[in-house]
């Protein structure tokens, strides 16, 4: 996506999200109160000089990671933070909002995104074991297999937390997924049906036309915006390739081999992240926490930064924030 592109997508969400903000809120004043403290105009994490850009060599590739510490921070702890399927950074730019200026993180671009240098071959993995397999490498490359430090994941990313730590990949002090894809329910008949069928490049030309079907009944348009914009960034060879691989993605028989404590966080409801189902993910998990923060989905983004920076200024040995507790729902009467 060229510059000029990106500064309309940009002003165009920010200006809808504004105009959303003067008439609605969380309902929660304490949730309100929290998320302005927050808000702030910053630079992007991926303008030029804000983030120091790396790559990290992994099987058949390398990863792009951005990586960001301020000059003087407040937390005792880094972040590093998995986005969700064939995101962009535009989508994420609100995260930062939260970390500019306190807290150090790494901003890791998985496998499918555009960035990643992957060879393209018959045997080219773009499984979700090979996903958290890339993670570990990475944790170890900068340095934090055997220090504090918190993991975050968000959708998809988020099942690719779990399933590393359910085939022991990794072990982090503090765990965190928002959102986490735990099985593959999206469009499966689609996949199994239609995708065997559609070459790459026709894929490539089709992809536009398929998401508007696609997101047709999609009402909240917030997020339709986020989704157009990470299918203008899509590798279609790698969409075509995942989802192949992955459509019969399932932990919910695994989730209990989980050994660590894991915290389940959920904000805005949409089609695809209802409520119920992090609940049962939670609770499928031995030492599973769900923390629930209904917020608008125009501060989703923004919410899920505040969790890394709330969870950043604590050490491991703190568990979860006080600011957070509020949000904890106990599962074990359900």
């Amino acid at each position: 996506m060229d510059q000029g592109n990106e500064r309309i997508i940009f002003k165009v969400i920010i200006l809808k999200a504004n105009n959303n903000k003067k008439n609605i809120s969380t309902n929660n004043p304490e949730l309100d109160q929290l998320l302005d403290t927050y808000r702030s105009q910053v630079p992007n994490f991926y303008d030029e000089g804000i983030s120091e850009v790396f790559y990290v060599p992994v099987e058949d590739g390398e990863l792009k990671v951005f990586h960001y510490k301020p000059e003087k921070q407040t937390s005792k702890r880094p972040i590093i933070f998995l986005p969700g399927f064939a995101t962009t950074p535009l989508t994420w730019r609100d995260f930062h909002n939260a970390q500019h200026g306190q807290n150090e993180y790494y901003y890791v671009e998985t496998r499918d995104k555009k960035s990643a240098n992957i060879r393209r071959y018959r045997k080219t993995d773009l499984t979700m074991n090979q996903l958290a397999k890339d993670i570990a490498q990475v944790i170890d490359f900068i340095g934090l297999s055997n220090q504090d430090y918190v993991l975050m994941g968000a959708c998809l990313s988020g099942g690719i937390i779990l399933q590393g730590l359910i085939q022991e990949h990794f072990s982090p002090p503090t765990t965190i997924v928002f959102d986490p894809f735990a099985k593959w329910t999206q469009n499966r008949i689609f996949v199994k049906g239609v995708m065997p069928f559609i070459p790459p490049f026709l894929l490539g030309f089709l992809k536009f036309i398929i998401a508007k079907i696609v997101l047709s009944n999609m009402k909240n348009e917030a997020q339709k915006e986020r989704n157009m914009d990470i299918v203008a960034s899509a590798v279609p060879w790698k969409w075509r390739k995942f989802s192949l691989k992955n459509v019969n993605f399932d932990l919910t028989d695994d989730l209990k081999k989980t050994k660590n404590e894991v915290f389940v966080c959920h904000g805005p409801k949409d089609k695809y992240h209802p409520e119920g189902t992090f609940r049962k993910v939670t609770k499928n998990i031995p030492k599973g926490k769900f923390l629930y923060m209904k917020t608008l989905d125009e501060d989703r983004e923004l919410l899920v930064g505040l969790i890394a920076s709330e969870f950043s200024k604590i050490s491991k040995n703190d568990s979860m924030p006080k600011s957070l507790q509020p949000y904890h729902v106990n599962l074990e009467n359900e």
